[in-house]
């Protein structure tokens, strides 16, 4: 083994690197391919063994947060203590398998030839290509009559916003591509100052704003009021650092201000017109078809004392919500699960595997300084928002664009470490 490192190491890192590239390319398109070239990625890594050095504790803060996640997952295998589902457990552990295997990712790193530039780049221009790749594919299948018979049922229909919003699932789920277009935009932000030294202030602005308006378009276009709000987020916590502002209070209203301006802005979404806000006093409707999220919620929280204190173990929460459902009343709503991410974790695991949770994400911008403290508060805040209405971690979209954010965070805050120790000597 140490003879074949040796030899073939350089070759193994280099193609590490690129699968890795690969991955993140993938990151906007459909998850089948984006799961096979993650765990090529993952094996190329180990294979690379880098595992075999002693990792450097002095940088231990760093390593925290993968280390926190870890122990979640962990905290999930034990959960099999009490699970009733074998299968539905097993299941689990094995979706979620990239939040152990990340825990050594965390503490070794990766090679020296990740370059957290180039990977924005790689992101960007995958972003804004999969906009137009979505755009055309769905005019060429509202519009070619062997398509058009699968999927709009037998009658020509022009290409509109309600169209695109209703079949874009089709093709990849709207509020994991747009969460990937939104990284997107921030990896375009990241990317400006080099962009405009290369093409200059006019060409490289353009360039920026045109790529910036294709993606947002995307966004739009897909109907996700969550990444609406996440986008209006995301942006506001960026301003909030460029603003030259020492004070706090001023930066608080700004981000007030903000939040308002984005409220207003997704009341105006189409999406909101079928909305009943009154139904809002209660978190549960009568009517099944009426705000379906929040019956949901109101049913997977009917009876907490059930799941409480130790909840009931990994991969639980699905067959939970099937029985509640048929309590309810709920019929149409089977195969739904709690479009919650916190609320699926507080009933597999219970209260302390919710704390769990929640720590192992404060301990993300905790742990990193500078700028990639405030890559890390953007992943959060992403994270945090989507979480409220989806399982981000439900599909292997979710885990993928966390695994591929954890790594650039980590990238850059060992770029920025390079960089002082360089000013310093």
């Amino acid at each position: 083994m140490n003879n074949f490192l040796s030899k073939y190491q350089s070759a193994v890192g280099q193609l590490n690197y690129a699968l890795f590239l690969v991955v993140v390319a993938l990151l906007p398109f459909p998850q089948i391919f984006l799961r096979y070239t993650c765990v090529a990625w993952i094996m190329v890594w180990f294979l690379e063994g880098r595992f075999l050095s002693k990792p450097n504790w002095k940088e231990w803060r760093k390593m925290l947060p993968f280390l926190m996640f870890g122990g979640w997952y962990i905290w999930k295998i034990v959960s099999g203590l009490w699970a009733d589902n074998m299968y539905t457990y097993a299941w689990q552990l094995e979706r979620y398998l990239a939040f152990g295997l990340f825990v050594p990712v965390g503490i070794w790193g990766v090679n020296q030839d990740y370059n957290w530039k180039h990977i924005c780049i790689v992101l960007a221009c995958s972003c804004v290509l999969a906009a137009g790749v979505y755009t055309f594919t769905l005019f060429w299948v509202s519009n070619a009559d062997f398509f058009n018979h699968r999927f709009v049922r037998g009658h020509l229909q022009p290409l509109s916003s309600e169209f695109f919003s209703s079949k874009i699932s089709y093709i990849k789920h709207r509020l994991f591509l747009c969460s990937v277009e939104l990284m997107g935009i921030m990896a375009l932000l990241y990317l400006r100052k080099d962009i405009i030294h290369k093409l200059g202030k006019i060409k490289g602005g353009i360039l920026i704003l045109l790529a910036i308006a294709i993606i947002v378009t995307l966004i739009l276009a897909t109907g996700s009021r969550a990444s609406v709000l996440s986008g209006i987020a995301l942006l506001s916590v960026w301003a909030l650092y460029k603003l030259p502002i020492r004070r706090v209070r001023y930066k608080i209203a700004f981000l007030l201000l903000a939040c308002g301006i984005g409220l207003f802005a997704l009341s105006q979404h189409p999406r909101m017109e079928n909305f009943k806000y009154e139904q809002l006093l209660s978190i549960r409707d009568t009517n099944p078809e009426h705000n379906v999220r929040l019956n949901i919620w109101g049913t997977a929280l009917d009876r907490p004392q059930d799941y409480s204190l130790y909840g009931l173990g990994a991969g639980q929460s699905f067959q939970y919500l099937q029985n509640k459902y048929k309590e309810q009343g709920l019929s149409s709503y089977h195969l739904l699960n709690s479009h919650n991410q916190y609320i699926e974790e507080w009933i597999e695991l219970g209260v302390p595997g919710l704390l769990f949770f929640v720590l192992a994400w404060l301990s993300l911008p905790f742990c990193t300084q500078n700028r990639a403290r405030k890559s890390a508060i953007l992943l959060v805040a992403l994270y945090a928002l989507n979480m409220l209405t989806d399982c981000m971690f439900g599909r292997f979209d979710g885990i993928a664009l966390w695994c591929v954010w954890m790594v650039l965070i980590r990238l850059q805050a060992n770029t920025q470490s390079h960089q002082e120790t360089t000013r310093n000597t």
